[in-house]
């Protein structure tokens, strides 16, 4: 053979030798290593309208209050209301999101609470519900103001109603947080009401803006009543 030939036939050998590992790289390099999970989809949340959250001090706060000389009045447009013996702040709802468990979502309210006390108040204003956290935050005014997570509840989930395109709450406890306390601390002096103690009992109600995912049993028009 020909030193011509024998290089030829040498080169061939080579690319066929190497074609095989490389070729079978690829193939492997290329296929799946196997079922890959599908990423879950994400949660639709049902919107909210507007609607109204009632917040009545209980029994013992409105004596613990009295006693420490606190009044409780409202910052527009929530306005005062219930009894002299109850007083209550009706707050308008007006708008937010909630996940068909009710476990995630967000209420947001326009106004809130005023404590006063003589010249000295409390201001808690620009309220917002955290369902996934159990708290209501807002703007605290007082002696120095900062955003503070105020009141903490937990949602009873059996007594959420979703009928005639609204979702109304049932009763909520709402507890006043730590740093709830250092809030009327800071304006007053002392907290008439101890962290954990309750602080306000309410039921709120709002309207469903957007029908529930199309998975759900029902169309979803609904009211959110979120009263203290």
């Amino acid at each position: 053979m020909s030193a011509p030939r024998r290089l030829l036939t040498t080169a061939c050998v080579t690319a066929l030798a190497l074609t095989g590992p490389l070729g079978g790289g690829f193939a492997l390099a290329g296929a799946p290593d196997g079922p890959r999970p599908v990423p879950a989809p994400q949660e639709e949340l049902t919107r909210l309208g507007t609607g109204t959250g009632n917040f009545c001090l209980t029994p013992g706060a409105t004596r613990a209050l009295a006693k420490a000389h606190v009044r409780l009045t409202a910052i527009r447009p929530a306005r005062v209301t219930g009894t002299r013996e109850r007083p209550c702040v009706t707050v308008p709802i007006t708008g937010g999101a909630f996940n068909r468990a009710v476990t995630r979502g967000e209420m947001y309210f326009d106004g809130g609470f005023d404590f006063t006390r003589g010249a000295r108040h409390l201001r808690v204003n620009h309220l917002k519900a955290d369902l996934a956290t159990g708290r209501v935050s807002g703007d605290v005014r007082g002696a120095r103001p900062a955003r503070t997570a105020f009141l903490a509840f937990e949602l009873d989930r059996k007594q959420v109603r979703l009928a005639s395109g609204k979702i109304n709450s049932g009763r909520i406890a709402f507890a006043l947080t730590d740093q709830g306390a250092a809030s009327f601390r800071s304006a007053f002096g002392a907290a008439p009401v101890k962290a954990g103690d309750q602080l306000f009992e309410g039921v709120g109600s709002a309207e469903v803006r957007a029908p529930q995912p199309s998975h759900t049993q029902r169309p979803a028009q609904q009211t959110l009543d979120v009263s203290q």
